[in-house]
């Protein structure tokens, strides 16, 4: 059975005393920042003071240094990981936490594959977790206002201190994430499940999109057409399965059923028949408000 995080184990007073540097200002880690900041923690934002992300968050009221400085005066470090947090150079972020991070420190990642290839470690005594966040940073802003939070998945690589699940579900509580649920996985999982689906899901289907639109054309359909046929349609039936699963395409045995007349007979048949991935959906967009 999968676990999540207990809402009621949050102890926020355990960040009082604390200070988070996160660092950079894209989206995710804006987000963390302005989630953290309206929570009641004390945030610095270490990014190049004459950048763009520092004006912003400046804008914000956030207090904001150089990353060097941010992560030396903190105790907590945020470090974006994942695919959209392309703005950190991973061998500049490894000097800052080689040289400024201490035994009972915390650095916090957005995504586990840095640490598990290798790229990203802690130095001795100092706690590693990860808090991804179902969601863009966008998402997870706009969630946390609206009075509800996007779910994430939450793991801790590293314990020394023997506190930091405990500081963990501080921080989820304070980012929102604790109002829709944190599913425990470890870095490997995590970092493995991606991996998978991005060599054996995605990159496949780019492909197989690129080379349809590309035989559409040779077959003379126009462009426009084909790019609609292939790409715009995906999206449509891409956000059907997002909102209700495979299911709502799916006959009684399970085969997808095009034909009305082929189609489940009821919604509650097309369920029970249902691959297994139908039943995990429905929990994880139990999780997610904005598509209930």
């Amino acid at each position: 059975m999968t676990s999540v995080l207990d809402p009621d184990s949050a102890d926020l007073t355990l960040l009082q005393d604390r200070q988070v540097a996160v660092l950079g200002f894209d989206a995710v880690a804006a987000a963390h920042a302005l989630n953290l900041r309206d929570s009641g923690v004390d945030v610095w934002v270490g990014t190049a003071p004459d950048s763009r992300g520092a004006a912003r968050a400046e804008m914000e009221g956030l207090a904001v240094a150089t990353p060097e400085d941010a992560v030396q005066r903190c105790d907590i470090v945020l470090v974006p990981t994942g695919g959209d947090s392309g703005e950190h150079d991973l061998t500049g972020v490894q000097r800052l936490l080689t040289a400024h991070t201490e035994p009972g420190d915390l650095v916090v990642v957005t995504s586990a594959e840095p640490v598990v290839s290798g790229e990203l470690a802690v130095p001795e005594g100092v706690d590693l977790a990860m808090l991804r966040a179902v969601g863009d940073g966008d998402r997870v802003r706009e969630e946390y206002l609206d009075g509800r939070g996007c779910p994430a998945l939450v793991a801790v690589g590293r314990d020394g201190s023997g506190a930091a699940w405990a500081t963990l579900t501080a921080y989820a509580a304070a980012m929102g994430s604790l109002r829709s649920g944190a599913v425990v996985t470890t870095l490997e999982h995590q970092a493995t499940a991606w991996r998978y689906a991005d060599e054996q899901v995605h990159a496949p289907l780019q492909r197989a999109v690129e080379e349809a639109f590309e035989e559409l054309v040779r077959q003379g359909v126009e462009e426009e057409v084909a790019y609609l046929a292939v790409v715009h349609e995906l999206r449509t039936r891409v956000e059907q399965i997002t909102q209700a699963g495979f299911a709502t395409q799916h006959g009684p045995d399970g085969r997808p059923g095009h034909d009305p007349a082929a189609g489940a007979t009821s919604r509650r048949a097309a369920a029970r028949a249902a691959h297994p991935i139908e039943h995990v959906g429905r929990r994880v967009r139990a999780m997610m408000s904005w598509i209930r």
